[in-house]
């Protein structure tokens, strides 16, 4: 179940399909840090501690900066295609405020809100939580050097799918949003993406039943 900042739960629920790893965003920021410091080091045993620092703190910034803006929910993506491609991203779950009145409405107006850009395409959906606006786009994103610890930007193309959902009893809204610089197996992200907002719950799932026992299913009712 998501929890908004200050801890209050929100009646939304997802799990999370195999190959996810997600950042635990209610830890302590600096642990935080530290523990994604390692994982650079040992992902990049060639860059020097001066990037690694500067690459550790940037994350750190902009996920609260995240956060601040609604976040609930951030994770990295890596699994392998039938095409033996290798499918790597982000995944992030958002939560906003939406205009009251009907939630079947709001995926609507939420796709006339998204600009027209050349290489985006949108619609509205059906899928078990309700109606979503889906917009797919095609963006360059400027990725700054500080985040590497050199100076100067870089550019990197990036696809992303983008599900509106309302929440059916708040005025409010979660959206989920997948991206990847693996232009190459479009099709399996588009899957991806889809069972990810597909698996968005506004109701607690139901506590599995226990098996009754071969000496309950045989017990008389007569004592």
């Amino acid at each position: 179940m998501a929890t908004v900042d200050d801890g209050r739960p929100l009646p939304l629920w997802y799990t999370l399909p195999e190959g996810f790893q997600s950042v635990d965003l209610s830890a302590d920021p600096e642990e935080r840090m530290e523990a994604n410091y390692t994982a650079l080091a040992e992902l990049c045993p060639d860059a020097a501690t001066g990037q690694l620092v500067a690459s550790a703190l940037a994350f750190e910034a902009a996920l609260g900066r995240l956060v601040e803006d609604g976040l609930v929910h951030f994770s990295s993506f890596v699994l392998r295609t039938d095409g033996d491609l290798l499918l790597t991203g982000i995944c992030q779950i958002s939560v906003t405020d939406r205009p009251a009145g009907d939630p079947h409405l709001y995926p609507h107006s939420a796709l006339r809100a998204h600009p027209d850009q050349p290489d985006t395409h949108k619609a509205v959906v059906e899928l078990p939580p309700g109606l979503a606006a889906v917009v797919v786009a095609d963006q360059a994103v400027t990725v700054p050097g500080t985040l590497f610890g050199v100076e100067g930007e870089s550019t990197s193309a990036v696809r992303t799918a983008t599900f509106h959902l309302a929440f059916p009893r708040i005025p409010q809204a979660v959206v989920v949003s997948l991206s990847t610089e693996v232009f190459e197996a479009q099709e399996e992200f588009l899957e991806l993406a889809t069972l990810m907002a597909a698996g968005i719950s506004f109701t607690a799932p139901k506590p599995a039943r226990e098996p009754k026992t071969a000496v309950a299913a045989a017990h008389s009712p007569f004592g």
